[in-house]
């Protein structure tokens, strides 16, 4: 009988603790899908094609970009991090604009809750994992985790 009424209430905080999380996430909407998808593209489409105005208008001013590195000599691994200035300083030099043209990239929404969001991003070499936020009524890249990718095209 305990355990009946412990499932009883059980149920009856799991149904209270849903109806909580849709009343407090706000509307979601497919124009921020859209959204989300744009400014995903506009950091990384602006990183390749070394144009800085079009990269800045996708990154929140605190943005950061990580990638764990393992140093080669010592076997050490540590977390290489690049705030907004290095990447506009990145871009304006063209550190990542590939000489035969656009990249090719694959954008993916993978959640949006509110004013969150998480995007992939995949071109030929990198993949980037964007958390994005809504800032002054806008979607911007807030953080990036990226690595290589070891086999091109998955």
């Amino acid at each position: 009988m305990q355990g009946l009424l412990y499932l009883r209430n059980l149920v009856n905080v799991v149904a209270m603790a849903a109806a909580s999380l849709v009343f407090f996430a706000g509307p979601v909407h497919a124009s921020d899908d859209e959204a989300v998808r744009a400014a995903a593209l506009d950091y990384a489409e602006g990183w390749y094609a070394g144009d800085a105005e079009r990269l800045a208008q996708a990154l929140h001013p605190q943005a950061v970009k990580r990638r764990v590195v393992k140093d080669v000599i010592t076997g050490e691994e540590r977390v290489n991090v690049l705030g907004t200035e290095d990447l506009l300083r990145g871009a304006r030099e063209g550190v990542g604009k590939e000489p035969g043209g656009p990249v090719r990239l694959r954008v993916a929404v993978l959640d949006q809750h509110g004013d969150l969001a998480v995007a992939r991003v995949v071109s030929m070499l990198y993949v980037d994992y964007l958390q994005l936020v809504r800032w002054n009524d806008r979607w911007v890249v807030l953080s990036v985790a990226w690595g290589t990718i070891e086999s091109p095209g998955e």
